[in-house]
């Protein structure tokens, strides 16, 4: 498992700290937990800001190991980044409470352990949540490319064969199969290419599906679902529609 696989490219980093220095101002001119009697709006900013960049690193990591070790031992995906952010804001909050005893004691000296770990949790759990929506709207899949033979050791035969559909999951993508399901680290377009001429679409952003695996197909005003052999339903995307309608997939 490389390590650029687990935690991001550098142009992912750059976004997140773009981000991270934003949230930082911001939380420096609101003041929150009473921070604003701390000092002028400077100081806060640039207290709130090393804070929070240096939350995107120790979040990042924790999120990156979380979902691993998570994918490993078959935990759910939400558990394993739940459990990832209360892992991570423990240093976090250690950092957050040293600061402010020296830069603020007068104001910070009634606060006790589990004060600088609840507050540094709520706002972890709020900015990774915000962190993970925006990165999910602006992730864009390219094209898929043609179907042809490939041998990807990441996708291993038996999934190949009896793939029903492809589900994204951050840098993963479930493997749904008759028999259940499984986690594979590679991207949606690289999943689809190992399938080689299996015949299918990407019906969404984070869903390809076998045609040979769908039941029935549902329209729902200008989208529409599918339903599969497995009883698992797949959204199609509204710009999907016409092109599986175009191919004999909806009536």
């Amino acid at each position: 498992m490389r390590f650029r696989d687990l935690i991001g490219d550098p142009a992912l980093w750059a976004r997140r700290l773009t981000l991270a220095t934003a949230t930082g101002m911001l939380l420096g001119l609101i003041g929150p937990f009473g921070s604003y009697l701390n000092d002028n709006a400077v100081a806060r900013m640039a207290y709130w800001t090393g804070l929070v960049w240096l939350g995107t690193v120790l979040h990042s990591l924790g999120f990156a190991a979380a979902v691993s070790l998570g994918a490993r031992w078959r935990l759910p995906r939400s558990f394993s980044v739940a459990a990832g952010i209360v892992i991570a804001s423990v240093p976090l909050a250690a950092a957050s409470a040293l600061i402010g005893h020296l830069a603020w004691p007068r104001y910070t000296r009634d606060l006790g352990p589990l004060d600088w770990y609840g507050q540094t949790l709520i706002v972890s759990a709020l900015l990774v949540a915000g962190l993970l929506w925006i990165e999910g709207r602006l992730r864009t899949d390219p094209p898929s490319p043609a179907p042809g033979p490939t041998d990807d050791p990441r996708l291993p035969a038996r999934l190949r064969d009896q793939a029903l559909c492809l589900q994204m999951e951050d840098h993963y993508v479930r493997v749904h199969t008759p028999s259940g399901s499984e986690l594979v680290l590679m991207p949606m377009r690289e999943a689809i290419a190992a399938l080689g001429g299996l015949e299918g679409l990407q019906v969404h952003r984070s869903w390809w599906v076998a045609r040979r695996a769908v039941t029935e197909a549902k329209p729902a005003g200008r989208a529409a679902s599918l339903t599969l052999t497995n009883g698992l339903v797949a959204p199609v995307a509204r710009n999907r529609v016409t092109d599986l309608r175009a191919q004999g997939w909806l009536s």
